[in-house]
């Protein structure tokens, strides 16, 4: 990694919360993330790109992959908040952004089930059989 690349976000530091913002408006996410959530997801691209960077030899770019993790979770964001399916959690990389996603309560659609007609047997109560005596049997008392 260069020296001019891992100095960005030093001398700019909302870059990472703009990018992250245009990422999510490009996919019409409507719901607000608070400052800290963002800062959380910035954060975890920010490590998410220096580590691949650290891993490519040569020629990868941090802003190019800063970008590319900022899209990531911004997808994450959209299918997060956009359906109720279970989100697969089989690499690291979901289970942290899982773990964000429910520290800030981003909220998640409910599916309801389609309502089914369904036949109710109801027991017949004690005090009907005693109010619908026969009314012969109480004249001859």
């Amino acid at each position: 990694m260069r020296m001019l690349d891992s100095t960005i976000l030093l001398f700019q530091p909302g870059l990472g919360k703009r990018l992250l913002k245009e990422q999510l408006h490009e996919r019409n996410v409507k719901i607000p993330l608070s400052e800290g959530c963002l800062r959380e997801l910035v954060g975890d691209a920010v490590v998410a790109a220096a580590r691949r960077v650290a891993k490519t030899a040569g020629g990868a770019r941090y802003v190019a992959s800063l970008r590319e993790q900022l899209a990531l979770r911004a997808e994450f964001v959209r299918l997060w908040t956009a359906s109720d399916e279970p989100i697969d959690t089989g690499d690291g990389e979901r289970v942290a952004l899982v773990r964000i996603a429910r520290k800030y309560a981003l909220p998640r659609p409910w599916k309801l089930s389609e309502p089914v007609a369904s036949t109710c047997a109801r027991p017949q109560l004690a005090y009907w059989k005693w109010a619908s005596a026969d009314p012969d049997a109480l004249a001859q008392s």
